[in-house]
């Protein structure tokens, strides 16, 4: 076999793994590049997918800007944008704390002569082991 047919079987194979993290990242950023960027044309169902998909985020954005008893307002709009900025800044903050409780139960549980290592190859040690 060619190595340009070899090169398209391993994409092809890598793609349709889509179980582990690294794999469904990888899957999902290739999606979205393409989207963007146009690469390729969308069927008729994938168009209609992400148009529904785009009607609903847009329905829940606007729903939040009005009160359903008074209309739009720029007092309602300022508070609503003032709420979300809150609520992902909370998110944020929760996520950094948990990232910093799980390094430190990390290193807690390796014990106080250890040091952590970085494995690079984490990915092609599991691949290795199938």
């Amino acid at each position: 076999m060619s190595r340009r047919q070899e090169e398209w079987l391993r994409d092809v194979t890598d793609r349709q793994r889509n179980i582990v993290f690294p794999d469904t990242a990888a899957n999902e950023a290739r999606f979205w590049r393409n989207l963007f960027n146009g690469t390729r044309t969308l069927t008729g169902v994938q168009l209609a997918g992400i148009a529904v998909l785009a009607i609903v985020v847009l329905a829940i954005v606007f729903s939040t800007f009005i009160d359903p008893h008074r209309g739009f307002s720029w007092q309602n709009t300022l508070g609503t944008v003032v709420s979300w900025v809150l609520a992902f800044a909370l998110l944020g903050g929760f996520l950094i704390v948990f990232r910093f409780a799980r390094e430190w139960e990390r290193r807690r549980a390796l014990g106080p002569n250890s040091v952590l290592k970085h494995d690079n190859n984490k990915r092609a040690d599991c691949a290795s082991r199938r």
